[in-house]
C-alpha cells in the first residue's frame, strides 16, 4: 500500500496541469495574475484603511470650530458696536450739542472691544455730527433710507452704515481688515489658514496662511455671520499625506510593475511569440498556398493552435475551391461573349434585312420608313457593340465612340437622292451604364429624325459637356428644331410621346428652347477621364 500511494502522488499535480492547460489563455492569465498580486493587494487594502483615518475628519472639526468661533466674535463685535452706534444716534437726536460726546462714544467703543473703530455719526444734515478724527464719508456716498443696519466691503474695508429713520441720519462705523481679523481670529489655531469676509459677490481678506497643500489640497468652510448678511470663510491646508499614504500611493505602482512584467512574461510565451509566426505564415500567403498549422510547444495558447488548424483548413478549401471558380469564370465569360457576340450579330442581320427590303420599295414613304426602323434597330446594335467592347475594362460604355459611331451610321441611312445634314460632334470623354446609354442613343436618334423630317440637310451639333463629377449635359442643337407649325406638329403626332418616355426613363427632364432650337438633357455617368 505504501508504495502504492507512493507511485500516485506525482499524478495529482500533472492532473491539475493537465486541467489548467486545457483552460482558454483569458483563465490562465487571471490566474495567474490573481495568485501573483493576491498579496500586494491585500497590503495595499490594509495600507489604505490606515491612510484614511480620522486625520481628515479631525482636521475638518477643528476648521469648523474655528470658523465658529471666529462668526461668532465677529457677530458680538459687530452687534456691540451696532448698538452703541444706536446710543450715539439717539443721544444726537434727544440731547443738546455738547462738544464732549464724542470723546464719550470712542470711550464705550473701546469699553466694549479694546479699541474703537473709525466712526461718524450723521445728522439731517451731509456734515457729520460727530466723527473720528480723519474719517468723514460723504454722506450721499454711504447713507440710504431703511431701518436695519447694511454692510459693504469697500476697498480693504468693512463699512457698516446703521440708519435712524427719526431724524433720517445714520451712523457709519469702518472696520480696517487687520482689525477685524484681530476680532475674530480663533484661540486654538495659531498658523495655516486664511480668513476672508464675504458680502454678496465681494470678498475681503483678512488673513492668508493657508500655506501650500500640495497634492492634499485645501478645506474651506463657511458660516454666516447672523442676520447681518455677511459670512465668514476660512481655508486651511489638508493634513499631508503619511507615511502609510504614501505607502498606499506607491503599491499600486509596484502592483502595476510586478503586473506588466508577469502579464508580459505571460502574454508574450502564451500568445504574442505564436501570434508573430501566425502573422509572418499570414501575411505570406499567396493564393493557392496551404498554410500549415501552428508549430510550437505546447505552452501555446489552445485558441492560436486552432486558429492556425482552422486557417490551415480554410487555405485547403479556398486552394481547391479557386481552380473550380477560375475554371467557372472562364466558362462564363466565354459564355458572355457568346451571347454579346450573337445579340450584336442578330442585329445587324435585323438591319441588313430592314435594309434590302428598303432597296426593294419604290414608295418615298414606305423607303423613309424602312430606314426609320433601321436608324432605331442601329442605335441599339451600336449601344450592345459599345459594350462588348467595354467588357474587358468594365468602366462602362464609352459615350464617344458611342455617339460618334450613331451619328455615322444615321447619316448613311438616309435613302439616296434626299439631303445628308452636317452632323457636328463636341463630346467629353464620359462612360455610362448599359441601363442609360440605350435611353441616350435612341433620344439622339429621335432628335434627329425629327430635325431631318423638319428640316432636310439643316447642319445638326452634338455637344456633351460634364455638369458635375456624376453627371454628364447632352446637348442637341439645329435650326431645324426652332419653334415652328411642322415642329410642333411632329412633337404633337408621336415625338413628343416618345421623348417624354426616353426622358422619363433617365429619370431627367428634357429641356428645349424653342427659339435656339435647342434640345438638353442631363444624366448620370459612371466615370469621366475629363
Amino acid at each position: 500500500m505504501a508504495r502504492r500511494q507512493e507511485t500516485a502522488r506525482p499524478e495529482v499535480p500533472r492532473f491539475a496541469f493537465a486541467q489548467l492547460y486545457r483552460r482558454s489563455t483569458g483563465f490562465k492569465l487571471f490566474a495567474i495574475l490573481s495568485l501573483a498580486l493576491l498579496p500586494l493587494g491585500m497590503i495595499a487594502f490594509f495600507a489604505t484603511i490606515q491612510s484614511n483615518r480620522t486625520a481628515d475628519d479631525e482636521s475638518r472639526a477643528q476648521l469648523r470650530i474655528a470658523l465658529n468661533e471666529s462668526s461668532r466674535k465677529l457677530l458680538d463685535t459687530l452687534a456691540a458696536d451696532i448698538g452703541v452706534a444706536r446710543i450715539g444716534l439717539r443721544a444726537e437726536r434727544e440731547g443738546p450739542a455738547d462738544s464732549g460726546r464724542c470723546t464719550r462714544i470712542v470711550q464705550i467703543f473701546a469699553t466694549q472691544r479694546g479699541r474703537a473703530p473709525r466712526f461718524a455719526l450723521f445728522g439731517p444734515g451731509a456734515t457729520p455730527a460727530c466723527a473720528t478724527p480723519g474719517f468723514a464719508p460723504v454722506r450721499d456716498d454711504v447713507l440710504t433710507p431703511g431701518d436695519h443696519a447694511r454692510f459693504d466691503i469697500a476697498g480693504s474695508n468693512l463699512v457698516a452704515v446703521v440708519p435712524d429713520p427719526a431724524t433720517g441720519g445714520a451712523a457709519v462705523l469702518q472696520y480696517s481688515a487687520p482689525a477685524l481679523f484681530a476680532t475674530a481670529a480663533p484661540g486654538g489655531m495659531v498658523s495655516g489658514y486664511s480668513l476672508s469676509l464675504l458680502n454678496d459677490n465681494e470678498t475681503l481678506p483678512l488673513v492668508a496662511r493657508a500655506g501650500r497643500a500640495g497634492l492634499a489640497g485645501y478645506e474651506t468652510l463657511t458660516s454666516t455671520i447672523g442676520t447681518t448678511g455677511l459670512e465668514v470663510e476660512m481655508t486651511v491646508a489638508r493634513t499631508p499625506f503619511s507615511s502609510a499614504e504614501f505607502v498606499a500611493i506607491l503599491l499600486p505602482l509596484i502592483m502595476w510593475a510586478a503586473a506588466a512584467v508577469i502579464g508580459w512574461l505571460v502574454v508574450d510565451r502564451l500568445l504574442i511569440r505564436p501570434l508573430r509566426r501566425l502573422e509572418l505564415m499570414v501575411s505570406g500567403y499567396r493564393p493557392g498556398d496551404i498554410l500549415p498549422p501552428l508549430a510550437g510547444s505546447d505552452s501555446t495558447a489552445h485558441e492560436l493552435r486552432q486558429l492556425s488548424e482552422t486557417f490551415h483548413t480554410i487555405t485547403l478549401r479556398v486552394s481547391t475551391h479557386e481552380n473550380e471558380l477560375a475554371e467557372g469564370l472562364a466558362r462564363q465569360t466565354r459564355l458572355t461573349r457568346e451571347v454579346h457576340h450573337r445579340v450584336k450579330n442578330n442585329l445587324q442581320v435585323v438591319a441588313s434585312l430592314i435594309s434590302l427590303h428598303a432597296r426593294g420599295q419604290k414608295s418615298p414613304e414606305v423607303i423613309r420608313a424602312y430606314a426609320s426602323i433601321q436608324r432605331r434597330v442601329d442605335a441599339l446594335a451600336v449601344v450592345h457593340r459599345n459594350h462588348f467592347a467595354e467588357l474587358e475594362e468594365n468602366r462602362g460604355i464609352g459615350l464617344r465612340s458611342l455617339i460618334g459611331e450613331l451619328a455615322q451610321n444615321i447619316r448613311g441611312s438616309i435613302p439616296e437622292g434626299e439631303p445628308a445634314p452636317p452632323i457636328s460632334i463636341g463630346i467629353a470623354p464620359a462612360y455610362v451604364s448599359q441601363d442609360v446609354a440605350v435611353p441616350v442613343a435612341f433620344l439622339i436618334t429621335e432628335l434627329i429624325e425629327l430635325a431631318m423630317l423638319v428640316g432636310p440637310g439643316t447642319p445638326i451639333a452634338l455637344r456633351l459637356g460634364i455638369a458635375d463629377d456624376m453627371r454628364a449635359r447632352l446637348q442637341v442643337e439645329s435650326a431645324a428644331l426652332v419653334d415652328s407649325p411642322e415642329l410642333t406638329a411632329r412633337m404633337g403626332d408621336r415625338f413628343g410621346r416618345v421623348l417624354d418616355g426616353l426622358s422619363r426613363q433617365l429619370r431627367s427632364p428634357l429641356l428645349r428652347s424653342a427659339k435656339k432650337g435647342v434640345f438638353q438633357i442631363e444624366f448620370p455617368i459612371l466615370a469621366s477621364d475629363g
